[in-house]
């Protein structure tokens, strides 16, 4: 398949400064990690690093990855989502056919993007994916209510639990013509490839900024 790979990494981050640039693992920040991941795998032909500021651009270009300008009001917080994805993908020179692989700085342990691949090539019956974190655990809903389990003599042993998936966001692979359409990063039948905990591991939050940074550190100390 041909396939490219988009790295989002506009400059404003809100809790967590500087996310994207700041230093992550012995001096590298998270776009280079994520740059350095995807120029590593067989998959992508080309890696755009799709932001807003010149930090982003000398960064790219530095690595070896295209860097594609961002249209300002696609960085806002108040803009929907479905209108940064779709001007976003509609700013890379490659047609609707082009597979996307969409993959965030801000999941550093993630890099398995040839399985993705694997999975659509070997299923005909599917035409994108997405990655997934299985979380078999006891969970409340807003209400503080049983999600996925009962109280009293109903209640199960963890391992017995039926399990809920977590949308991790380490990966979406899709044609970029069905990503428009559907105006997300999955076509109409995707499938799953499920991750650790760890390797699903998505930074939000400076706390999980530090934790990604320690595990990363102990998963790849050179």
């Amino acid at each position: 398949m041909r396939a490219v790979a988009v790295i989002p990494a506009k400059l404003r981050s809100t809790r967590v400064p500087n996310k994207n640039f700041r230093d992550f693992h012995r001096g590298k920040s998270l776009l280079e990690i994520k740059i350095a991941q995807c120029l590593a795998s067989n998959l992508f032909e080309t890696v755009f690093v799709s932001s807003d500021c010149e930090e982003a651009e000398n960064i790219a270009l530095n690595t070896g990855a295209s860097f594609s300008l961002r249209d300002p009001r696609l960085c806002l917080d108040e803009t929907p989502w479905s209108d940064v994805l779709v001007g976003v993908l509609k700013s890379l020179p490659v047609d609707d056919d082009t597979y996307i692989g969409w993959c965030p700085a801000t999941s550093p342990m993630f890099s398995r993007f040839e399985d993705a691949a694997s999975m659509l090539e070997s299923n005909a019956e599917c035409d994108s994916v997405m990655t997934v974190t299985r979380l078999q655990h006891f969970f409340l809903n807003a209400d503080h209510l049983p999600l996925n389990f009962q109280y009293g003599v109903w209640a199960s042993y963890t391992q017995k639990l039926k399990p809920i998936f977590q949308m991790n966001c380490a990966l979406w692979l899709a044609k970029k013509g069905a990503m428009i359409q559907n105006r997300f990063q999955i076509g109409d039948r995707p499938a799953y490839l499920e991750t650790s905990m760890v390797e699903g591991i998505d930074i939000d939050t400076m706390e999980e900024f530090e934790i990604a940074a320690m595990l990363y550190d102990k998963r790849f100390p050179g």
